[in-house]
């Protein structure tokens, strides 16, 4: 598998170069959002196995594949190959952190989803820097919006309002509290630890 989703990550860029059609971007074509960076990390966590990048994998991959699949936003065309290519990419963001906890026992640390949120915000303000560099000094017919730090992704979703910059950023940071708290407690519910034994409903949600 990880082999696979190695050559996986080279498929999109290979057929952008190849194909008139497309094109090779600084502004759309680095892998600088979540789902992209988790696609990278589950291919080389195949290798590695490192808890870290499973814990890591486990949070941001599942709640960007997840919203990727229901609502999605193709920011680099809709040819086949680039439709294959989206939804292999976050289902597997999804699916591999999975085969990890039940294969080799990984587990979630305890207020990791916290930690989580902490380096999920300075990730993505400091993509925002990105964004914000691409857009001044190296201008294109398209906009930079990794991370979707420099305006909304056009979905129709209850977590992304259509408010102005940065207003929407609010609202996308207590989706992020909200989902990390969902995951943390179906992957420790679900896990064969017995940390929740006797424990109240609110410090299952939150440990």
């Amino acid at each position: 598998m990880g082999y696979f989703f190695i050559v996986a990550n080279f498929s999109l860029p290979i057929f952008s170069m190849l194909d008139p059609e497309q094109s090779l971007t600084w502004h759309r074509s680095i892998p600088l959002h979540f789902c992209g960076m988790n696609y990278i990390l589950i291919a080389v966590n195949c290798f590695a196995r490192n808890r870290a990048l499973f814990t890591f994998t486990a949070f941001l991959g599942t709640i960007g594949g997840l919203h990727g699949v229901l609502t999605p936003q193709l920011t680099v065309g809709d040819a086949p190959l680039v439709l294959a290519d989206y939804y292999l990419r976050h289902t597997s963001i999804i699916i591999i952190p999975i085969i990890m906890s039940r294969s080799f026992g990984f587990r979630i640390p305890k207020f990791a989803w916290m930690w989580i949120y902490v380096v999920a915000a300075v990730l993505s303000t400091a993509i925002g820097g990105v964004n914000w560099l691409l857009n001044t000094y190296v201008p294109n017919d398209v906009i930079a919006n990794y991370m979707y730090m420099w305006e909304a992704p056009k979905v129709d979703n209850p977590f992304v309002p259509l408010w102005p910059w940065p207003f929407y950023i609010i609202a996308l940071h207590a989706g992020l509290v909200i989902h990390l708290v969902v995951i943390n407690a179906i992957y420790r519910w679900t896990s064969a630890d017995e940390t929740f034994s006797g424990q109240p409903m609110w410090k299952r949600l939150l440990t």
